[in-house]
């Protein structure tokens, strides 16, 4: 890093002064977000159907839960996932790739889909940027990889975390420790999302 002339980084000044004065040489360009006219960089096909659904429910109402392209849960953490959320009455929006699990059947996944039809969105991908910016979004339940910190804070979400490796940690630090927008260790604290229309 010292023999660079510059070093690119998706962030931006306002949101980490501290760290990027540490880097001199840092060209922060972010936010870098896609264009929602075309989406770039997706592993799966977007569900734009959420987009309908989320429009017909009240304002601050919906959980989003989205855990990225890489992690994957056991099946005992998927399937008090699943309940917790199910036990909550509120509105979720889930977002559950199809290698998203190890060991949840599909014949207890199927049961799960028919008991929550109409209170909560299952889906494979979603189209996350446009999600975070819908006014229906109340809390947003992320693994904290950095583009979804970035996409998340942009739009002034608030979190609860579940890191599970790499700079998830660091990155669930900065958003409940020092810009104060988020939750901690989601099993336990699930309860941090805020009620009613207060984002």
């Amino acid at each position: 890093m010292p023999l660079a002339e510059k070093i690119i980084c998706n962030s931006f000044m306002e949101m980490e002064p501290d760290a990027l004065a540490l880097l001199p040489n840092a060209l922060p360009l972010g936010p870098l977000v896609a264009p929602t006219s075309r989406p770039v960089g997706h592993f799966l096909p977007e569900d734009l159907t959420c987009l309908a659904w989320l429009d017909a429910q009240a304002p601050g109402s919906v959980v989003y839960i989205a855990f990225g392209s890489f992690g994957v849960l056991d099946a005992t953490q998927f399937q008090e996932l699943a309940d917790g959320h199910a036990l909550s009455g509120r509105p979720f929006m889930w977002v559950v790739r199809p290698n998203f699990t190890t060991g949840a059947t599909e014949g207890w996944f199927g049961a799960f889909k028919r008991r929550v039809e109409g209170k909560g969105l299952i889906m494979g991908w979603a189209p996350q940027q446009r999600v975070l910016s819908h006014h229906a979004i109340a809390c947003f339940v992320s693994h904290c990889w950095w583009n979804s910190t970035m996409k998340g804070m942009l739009h002034g979400v608030p979190f609860l975390c579940w890191s599970y490796f790499t700079d998830q940690f660091a990155n669930q630090s900065y958003v409940c420790n020092v810009w104060g927008h988020g939750h901690e260790d989601l099993p336990r604290r699930a309860r941090g999302c805020r009620e009613g229309g207060d984002r």
